[in-house]
């Protein structure tokens, strides 16, 4: 049995409970392996510094005056972004985003026929 503990460092509620919907999703199907422990502390750490930045944004703006006194686009703009495109690409990887559910054949997508797939493929 794998046993994934959250890691101390998250800060959002929101971010302990994904991680251990996705965790339970994996175990529930067999799909996860000691192996996948980095990975999903990877994908737990950079949704927590998303949420960080988010908040950050929404509370001071996309933009900041620096010590030039220019307006600049605020660094956790860009740190926001980083951030979700390193989420997006592990939940890619594990098929957790509807795309990659059907390019995979996913976590979420079931391999038994239903009465309706029978009776519309002409079987």
């Amino acid at each position: 049995m794998i046993r994934f503990q959250i890691p101390k460092s998250l800060r959002h509620k929101e971010t302990v409970s994904l991680m251990r919907s996705i965790v339970r999703k994996l175990e529930d199907e067999g799909k996860i392996d000691v192996t996948d422990i980095p990975q999903l502390h990877r994908m737990a750490t950079a949704y927590d510094i998303y949420l960080t930045c988010v908040e950050t944004v929404a509370e001071k703006g996309m933009t900041m005056t620096n010590l030039k006194g220019e307006t600049v686009k605020r660094p956790e703009a860009n740190l926001m972004r980083e951030s979700w495109r390193q989420y997006l690409d592990i939940a890619r990887e594990y098929g957790f985003t509807p795309r990659s559910k059907k390019m995979t054949g996913g976590v979420a997508e079931s391999k038994e026929l239903t009465d309706a797939d029978e009776f519309f493929s002409g079987k």
